[in-house]
């Protein structure tokens, strides 16, 4: 079993990391960012059958998701709309500070969690704003819940999951 149910039991140290890394850390790309990190994490690491004979069945699992998320479908697509509000009531990113510390790491399952991270955030970061937003757009778990001008539609986890596997799956035939 996990000892822990999530990467990230505190999505502030996520969001710290990403604010630090990007060039241009706009509250939209940090919110896609979440969300892309979480359902391209949830379609990989946490989609594991530890169940079967594979080298992952011999050793510490990985949590079966990157952080606790909870997505609405908002016109520029999936927020977190505790994210939204922390940011909107506070100095906005101002005051966040990153604690990633690579020398600092000695587990592996961390230490390849974080290079997956550094590596989905490497390929946001070549990607403008909207370029994201028309991404998040296309998936059917946005799609399915979003109504026009109404906030709050909460999305479903299985489905972003399940979006995602099938992005995975379809990567790995090409």
């Amino acid at each position: 079993m996990n000892k822990k149910d999530y990467f990230f039991e505190d999505i502030n140290t996520l969001i710290g990391h990403i604010v630090k890394f990007l060039d241009n850390p706009t509250p939209l790309k940090v919110q896609k960012s979440l969300y892309f990190l979480w359902a391209f994490y949830a379609a990989t690491y946490g989609n594991i059958d530890y169940s079967k004979d594979t080298e992952f069945s011999k050793q510490e699992q990985y949590p079966r998701e990157l952080f606790p998320a909870k997505f609405e479908a908002w016109t520029y697509g999936p927020v977190i709309n505790s994210v939204f509000a922390d940011y909107h009531q506070t100095n906005g990113f101002a005051d966040i500070s990153d604690s990633y510390d690579e020398n600092g790491i000695s587990d592996t399952n961390t230490k390849e969690v974080w290079s997956f991270v550094n590596d989905l955030l490497s390929q946001i970061n070549e990607v403008n704003d909207f370029g994201l937003v028309e991404r998040s757009h296309q998936d059917s778990a946005w799609k399915n819940t979003y109504k026009e001008g109404e906030k709050h539609c909460r999305m479903s986890n299985d489905e972003i999951k399940e979006d995602y596997i099938n992005y995975v799956r379809q990567q790995s035939k090409i």
